[in-house]
């Protein structure tokens, strides 16, 4: 579902769509494309742009990126996150997920405890990286259909990597509870990235518009947004049946 408040001031860009990237920052990108020498479009990965990325962000000042966030929601969660937008990763969101499901019955009292006591934001427990303090996003959202693995427990298991990844391969365990909760969705939002230093992104943005101006559809890149997204720069909360979901063909459907 597109949200009526989802406004801002600021032009968004896409990087799926070269219609709405600024002229500068076009004839930069197409440029750099013109001019590497590749054998294959997904060695776009390889080629030395380091030190494009600045001059990239640069040209991207005043302008919002579009973003996608693979999840899995209960209605209630959804409707916060149109409400209130996107919240960094931490100890408080995590609590607030179990309890909110366990007080509409989504949980037992004892699941939410075992699901609390072995999440990442326990002290101890992190694994894959530290995730709080960001909201992590893609870029791209037509490479979510070409590497359908890298989001494919995101849509399936509920809580996100923060609750699920201590249970997702244990089908003894709390794997096939968390599989039944929620709904897959993918949260389009407007994320700002022209300040260098702060937020994360892997491979990098120029990376990113470099591979999709030499036809590379799968490019792609992570965000690690280290800040809240408001509502006002949420554009979407979409479920399979809705359009915008099941445009990205292989993703989960329950």
């Amino acid at each position: 579902m597109t949200l009526a408040h989802a406004a801002t001031s600021r032009p968004v860009v896409d990087v799926d769509d070269p219609a709405t990237w600024p002229r500068p920052l076009a004839d930069l990108i197409y440029k750099i494309a013109h001019e590497a020498e590749l054998d294959e479009p997904e060695l776009y990965v390889d080629l030395e742009l380091e030190d494009r990325e600045a001059q990239v962000l640069d040209l991207l000042r005043g302008h919002l990126l579009r973003a996608q966030h693979c999840t899995r929601l209960l209605d209630h969660e959804a409707d916060a996150i149109r409400a209130h937008g996107l919240r960094p990763l931490d100890a408080a969101l995590v609590d607030d997920r179990l309890d909110q499901a366990h007080e509409r019955g989504y949980l037992t009292a004892a699941e939410r405890e075992v699901l609390r006591s072995q999440s990442m934001v326990v002290p101890g427990r992190q694994r894959m990286g530290d995730r709080e303090g960001q909201v992590c996003l893609t870029l791209s959202a037509e490479a979510t259909s070409h590497d359908i693995g890298g989001a494919w427990r995101l849509l399936s298991f509920w809580g996100g990597e923060a609750i699920y990844w201590q249970h997702c391969d244990d089908p003894a365990g709390l794997a096939q509870r968390l599989r039944s909760l929620g709904r897959p969705t993918l949260v389009t939002a407007y994320v700002d990235l022209a300040s260098p230093g702060r937020h994360l992104v892997f491979k990098s943005v120029v990376h990113t518009f470099v591979g999709k101006a030499i036809g590379y559809a799968p490019a792609n890149a992570d965000v690690l947004y280290r800040d809240a997204i408001p509502p006002q720069h949420i554009e979407s909360v979409v479920f399979p049946g809705d359009p915008a979901y099941d445009r990205l063909p292989g993703l989960p459907t329950a």
